[in-house]
C-alpha cells in the first residue's frame, strides 16, 4: 500500500453510515405481501441484505421456497413502490456518525458514499439524514454489473477525489465492502455497529476493525497503538498506517 497519508474516506451507506433495517423490513414485507408470500423476520433482512435489491429478493425468494427470477424483478419494482412510503420512518444515523463525519470535514479528508442500493435512493437518503456534510461523490447501483465488490464504482470515486486508491479508505459493515476495499487497492476497515456480526467481517480479512465511530476519529487521531489493540480497536494490522494519516 505504499507510505501515502490516507486523504480520503469512502463509506457504504447502509448498516455503516445509516441504521435503514426497520424501513428495509417494512417494505420488503409489503412487497411479499403483494404477492402472497409470507413475511420474514428482521434478522433474515439482516443476513440477507447488502449485495443489491435483485440479491436481497433473490435469497428471501429461496428461503420461502417460491424463487424464480420473474418474481425477482417483480419484487424489484414493487420495491421502488414500497420503499418511498417508509424509507424515512425509523431510518437514521447511527451514535456517534454526526460527530465522525465533522471530524473528518474539519480534518479536510474527502469523503464519499459508494452503496449497493439503489442510485436514487441512495441519493434521496444522504441528502435528507446526511445533507450537511460535503461528499464529494455518492454513489447507489445503477445495474447490477457495477455493484460491490466490483471496483470499478469505487476507482472512478477515487479519480473525483483527485486521488490515488491507496490513499483512500473504504469503511463498510459487510464482507462484500472488505472485498471491494481489497479489489480498488484501497485500505479496508470493517465496522461492528451494522447488519454483520464481527465473525463475518473477522473472516473477509480487513486491515482493521473498529467497534464505534468513536474509535474511527482515535485511529485519526494517532492513538497509540498499543493502546488500540487493548481496546480491540484494530485487527490484523499489515502495516504501520499511523504514519499514513493526516
Amino acid at each position: 500500500m505504499g507510505s501515502r497519508k490516507i486523504k480520503g474516506v469512502i463509506f457504504d451507506l447502509d448498516g455503516t453510515l445509516l441504521d435503514t433495517l426497520d424501513d428495509i423490513t417494512i417494505a420488503g414485507n409489503s412487497v411479499l405481501a403483494r404477492l402472497g408470500i409470507e413475511g420474514i423476520s428482521k434478522d433474515l433482512y439482516r443476513s440477507f441484505v447488502g449485495e443489491g435489491t435483485a440479491e436481497l429478493f433473490r435469497k428471501i425468494l429461496g428461503y420461502r421456497n417460491s424463487l424464480d427470477e420473474d418474481k425477482v424483478n417483480l419484487c424489484v419494482k414493487l420495491m421502488r413502490e414500497e420503499y418511498p412510503k417508509v424509507y424515512l420512518n425509523n431510518t437514521k444515523p447511527y451514535d456517534g456518525i454526526v460527530e465522525l463525519l465533522d471530524y473528518l470535514q474539519n480534518k479536510g479528508i474527502k469523503m464519499a458514499v459508494l452503496s449497493n442500493k439503489n442510485h436514487e435512493f441512495t441519493q434521496r437518503l444522504v441528502s435528507q439524514l446526511l445533507g450537511k456534510w460535503n461528499f464529494i461523490e455518492v454513489l447507489g447501483v445503477k445495474n447490477d454489473e457495477d455493484r460491490k465488490p466490483n471496483p470499478k464504482l469505487a476507482i472512478e470515486i477515487s479519480r473525483k477525489m483527485s486521488l490515488e486508491p491507496e490513499e483512500i479508505c473504504f469503511i463498510g459493515d459487510s464482507p462484500t465492502d472488505i472485498e471491494t476495499a481489497k479489489n480498488a487497492g484501497m485500505l479496508s476497515i470493517g465496522v461492528t455497529w451494522g447488519f454483520k456480526n464481527l465473525e463475518e467481517i473477522q473472516k473477509s480479512l480487513p486491515d482493521y476493525i473498529f467497534n464505534s465511530p468513536r474509535e474511527i476519529i482515535e485511529f485519526f487521531e494517532k492513538e497509540n497503538r498499543d493502546t488500540c489493540l487493548r481496546k480491540n480497536i484494530s485487527f490484523l494490522p499489515k502495516e504501520d498506517f499511523f504514519n499514513r494519516i493526516s
